[in-house]
């Protein structure tokens, strides 16, 4: 009977330290989670990248790649059309950036309309190959978000871009402000509603 009891007791503390671990688990993924997109957030993202950083740096060969991007005019639409529709469009993109890279890829929002993506073993050669067709799908793609909007990359790739967080960050920064500026200025003062107005 006494060994009877003793198992019994031992299954009800096991029991609860799952549900304890379900606990911890839970506020781990509110810790790393962007509430607004549901795409994990900066803190995840610096994270992550440290972590391919470690593992680049102990196989040779290794690359991996970073994309920076964010919306072009986003402050109109919150000025013009309140924080509402803003919100919309950022649902818009974390949706859009979740559809249109590969399943191991990993997806942040890191700023106000700033987003980042991990791209692990993805190198020089490849990387502007996924970027046209992100470029490519962006531009079938917001005919069907909430506004017509437009979005501008940049990339750095390690290491041929950068051995360090920070220098890949500066990299992938510089070449998205460079994006930015190559596009034409928007022609009126008015961020223009798409008709459509749904994230899809």
């Amino acid at each position: 009977m006494e060994t009877q009891s003793s198992v019994a007791e031992l299954l009800r503390e096991n029991e609860s330290l799952r549900r304890e671990i379900a606990k911890l688990e839970d506020l781990r993924a509110l810790t790393y989670r962007d509430p607004l997109t549901g795409l994990w957030n900066r803190r995840y993202f610096a994270e992550r990248l440290g972590a391919e950083l470690s593992r680049a740096r102990r196989t040779s060969g290794r690359n991996f790649t970073i994309v920076i991007l964010d919306v072009n005019d986003f402050h109109r639409i919150n000025d013009q059309h309140g924080p509402t529709e803003g919100d919309l469009v950022l649902r818009w993109v974390g949706e859009f950036l979740e559809r249109s890279v590969r399943a191991h890829d990993v997806c942040c929002r890191i700023g106000a309309d700033t987003f980042g993506v991990i791209l692990p073993d993805l190198n020089r050669t490849t990387a502007p190959l996924l970027l046209e067709r992100l470029r490519a799908k962006t531009t079938s793609a917001t005919s069907r978000a909430p506004f017509l909007i437009a979005l501008s990359f940049g990339t750095a790739t390690f290491p041929e871009d950068g051995a360090t967080f920070d220098a890949l960050l500066r990299v992938a920064e510089d070449a998205r402000y460079l994006d930015k500026s190559r596009r034409p200025p928007t022609p009126a003062p008015e961020v223009t509603p798409n008709p459509a107005r749904r994230v899809t």
